[in-house]
């Protein structure tokens, strides 16, 4: 077994969805920027929203949740997520979601996410 690529780094994963009932097929390509402009420790956090982008991509939102900046909101990312060139996230969809382990903004615009989400509960 020559080649094993190891350079990941050791840790915890919050554990963010009790249940998870549907996922976006395929994933979403997450754009780096907006995501390296947010999270500087490099790692997309599992339970962050993503919204549509101008380029066809998705994007991590780096400022303070509103109900028009969550227009057309398809999910929160299901698992940590490096940020490489091209991040790829498996969104949730519907399921059922931890207030207590989403990241900071997701967890204080709680109340704008239930609306946007409707298909997730949170508890």
């Amino acid at each position: 077994m020559n080649n094993i690529n190891d350079d990941f780094q050791s840790g915890r994963q919050i554990v963010v969805f009790d249940q998870i009932d549907a996922t976006y097929p395929g994933g979403v390509h997450v754009s780096k920027t907006d995501a390296a402009s947010r999270f500087s420790d490099g790692v997309i956090p599992a339970g962050t929203v993503v919204v549509p982008d101008a380029d066809g991509k998705y994007k991590v939102l780096n400022a303070a949740l509103t109900a028009p900046l969550l227009a057309g909101t398809i999910g929160l990312v299901k698992h940590d997520i490096k940020i490489d060139d091209f991040p790829l996230a498996a969104i949730v969809m519907a399921g059922t979601a931890r207030v207590d382990a989403l990241p900071d903004k997701e967890k204080t615009g709680i109340a704008l996410l239930k609306a946007a989400l409707p298909r997730i509960s949170f508890i």
